[in-house]
């Protein structure tokens, strides 16, 4: 049974999970016999992606039961990657604090838009538990398809006055929690944002430089309310 995951139902160009039908009867016969040991050694190496395709072939009892067995952290991503129905379903028979614990490994906007799938009494019980709760309330009372309602407010901001190398360290320590990062926003004092740093430009400049000396300033911006349209073309 182990190989039939490992190897057999892998796609060995791509490396993504086959979903058969011997497949879905393996892990159903595991999740009714409660075989929990041998199903997290089946499907422990199995990218979010694969897991959520898995879930999506079983029944919803089963798919429930899978769900409900996953590590917080791996829950989180697989609710990114499934059908917003099949995740209502499934966030409706779980406990909010779980949903709490999952969404807080998530950036904000995937996170906003997971509890914009649940029952308004379960989203604000799951909101209570969040440890983002503000910030993500902020997402919320944007219109869903506006520049605000599709942000995401985790970024690495640095100081006008930083050098290179006391930002790097800052991108060091925010790695954990901001994925992914292809930026610095340089600011002013004020929070105001002043200029554009790649990372890749970062990581080719001198550790004394300052890190405003190195920012893009003819950067595109735009404000919380404008269309989400309007931000494609802009971008």
């Amino acid at each position: 049974m182990a190989n039939s995951v490992t190897e057999d139902n892998r796609d060995r160009k791509s490396g993504s999970l086959e979903v058969d039908d011997q497949l879905v009867d393996d892990i159903s016969a595991l999740l009714q016999s409660d075989e929990r040991g041998m199903l997290m050694n089946l499907i422990a190496d199995l990218h979010p992606a694969d897991l959520a395709d898995l879930i999506s072939h079983l029944s919803l009892e089963d798919a429930q039961l899978l769900f409900d067995r996953l590590p917080t952290d791996v829950g989180g991503d697989v609710l990114t990657e499934l059908d917003s129905t099949l995740r209502a379903a499934l966030l409706e028979e779980s406990r909010p604090d779980r949903i709490s614990e999952m969404l807080d490994t998530l950036d904000t906007d995937d996170a906003t838009d997971i509890l914009g799938d649940l029952s308004d009494e379960m989203a604000e019980e799951v909101l209570d538990g969040l440890e983002d709760a503000e910030h993500v309330r902020e997402l919320l009372s944007y219109d869903e398809e506006s520049a605000g309602g599709i942000m995401q407010r985790e970024y690495v901001p640095a100081l006008r006055s930083l050098t290179v190398a006391e930002v790097t360290e800052e991108v060091r320590r925010l790695a954990e929690t901001i994925e992914p990062i292809y930026a610095v926003y340089v600011i002013d004092e004020a929070g105001v944002l002043l200029g554009v740093v790649s990372l890749k430009q970062l990581l080719l400049s001198p550790a004394t430089a300052r890190i405003d000396s190195l920012m893009r300033t003819d950067f595109e911006a735009v404000t919380t309310e404008v269309d989400q349209e309007e931000v494609a073309r802009i971008m």
